[in-house]
């Protein structure tokens, strides 16, 4: 991933995810860039200017879940509004939204010629939605599946002088092979290099631990805490990054010095009865739960069903599950579980409280 601790208000300005996190229109993009301006705080100044010039050269038009909000607020008030989920109805919005954006650009650029306008077609951008997958060709043949609540961005020069892409989220690579120009992922935690070779890589902002795990061929991770250091992954195995402590197996956090980088764990991937590569069962659409805590699928639930779960109970948290879903909703799917173990769930809306 792209170091953007010496980034300037140009560089943020053509940063996608920057973008779409000053647009208000990715969830993703958003929490990921809150939670880096609180832990980068020397830079909030920069960030604040590139911020303000966006606004400028989108015609300062608020972000659009602002103006959805706003629009709700002024249909009759003076009556109970029923709220549509946004899915059914946001191609409109999205094209409202961008010929604003190039019609204010346009006004800006005229009004002010000298001005360098920050040239965003240079980066291409694929996201998905929750519960949402994509099926991504490169340029160079290579083949993504894009999990849902991620993010891929690839440069419009890839495969020019070098294969080099950025993830945030979940991705399965199937990178074709090209020993002169060398695949690279980019991510928040580590960088991986490859020929051609297919893998997983899962890594969520906020997430306790980030993981990849390779199929076929040999990729080399570098981690971004300790300058120089690489992993080189052979065919099974699964590099898992545990970023908090308490997410630590207790064999590692006993051995745990008082260091701020990740623990890093060496394992095969796991394999479920009918020999399925559970760390791959996503990809045929299917969510394999094997002996997991509520809270570590807590994540996998909230993408595969489109929802956010809020825990009343700490204990809760602590309930093992082994399940398989497919095609079941989100009730079914906790109804499922309560056979299990024993606990409520309210659903309001895309929230699902669940209580002892």
């Amino acid at each position: 991933m792209i170091d953007r601790s010496l980034f300037n208000v140009e560089d943020f300005l053509v940063d996608n995810t920057f973008q779409l996190y000053c647009a208000g229109t990715d969830k993703l993009c958003i929490s990921y860039w809150e939670n880096y301006i609180k832990a980068h705080p020397e830079q909030e100044a920069v960030i604040a200017e590139a911020k303000r010039l966006y606004v400028i050269l989108s015609g300062n038009k608020k972000p659009l879940n602002k103006q959805v909000d706003l629009l709700k607020s002024n249909i009759e008030p003076q009556q109970e509004v029923s709220i549509i989920p946004i899915r059914k109805n946001y191609l409109w919005l999205k094209i409202v939204a961008a010929i604003l954006v190039i019609v204010g650009i346009a006004v800006v650029y005229k009004n002010n010629p000298k001005e360098t306008i920050p040239n965003a077609s240079l980066i291409t951008h694929f996201s998905t939605k929750g519960g949402e997958k994509k099926k991504i060709t490169l340029p160079d043949g290579s083949v993504v599946l894009l999990n849902a609540k991620s993010v891929l961005t690839v440069d419009k020069n890839f495969n020019d002088k070098n294969r080099e892409v950025n993830l945030v989220g979940e991705a399965f690579f199937d990178v074709t092979h090209n020993k002169n120009k060398p695949f690279k992922v980019h991510t928040e935690d580590f960088d991986i290099n490859v020929l051609g070779t297919s893998f997983n890589v899962k890594i969520y902002p906020g997430e306790a631990t980030s993981e990849t795990v390779l199929i076929k061929g040999l990729i080399v991770m570098e981690g971004k805490g300790t300058k120089g250091s690489s992993i080189t992954l052979r065919p099974s195995q699964k590099v898992t990054f545990y970023k908090k402590i308490e997410e630590l197996p207790d064999k590692i956090k006993s051995q745990k010095a008082t260091t701020v980088h990740p623990q890093i764990a060496i394992n095969q991937y796991t394999k479920v009865n009918d020999s399925t590569i559970m760390e791959m069962a996503w990809t045929e659409n299917r969510l394999e739960i094997l002996d997991q805590s509520f809270a570590e699928v807590k994540g996998d639930l909230e993408r595969w069903f489109n929802v956010e779960i809020v825990f009343k109970d700490h204990e809760v948290e602590k309930y093992h599950f082994t399940a398989t879903f497919r095609q079941e909703n989100i009730e079914q799917a906790l109804i499922a579980l309560q056979k299990a173990e024993h606990f409520k769930y309210e659903i309001k809306g895309n929230q699902i409280t669940i209580s002892k």
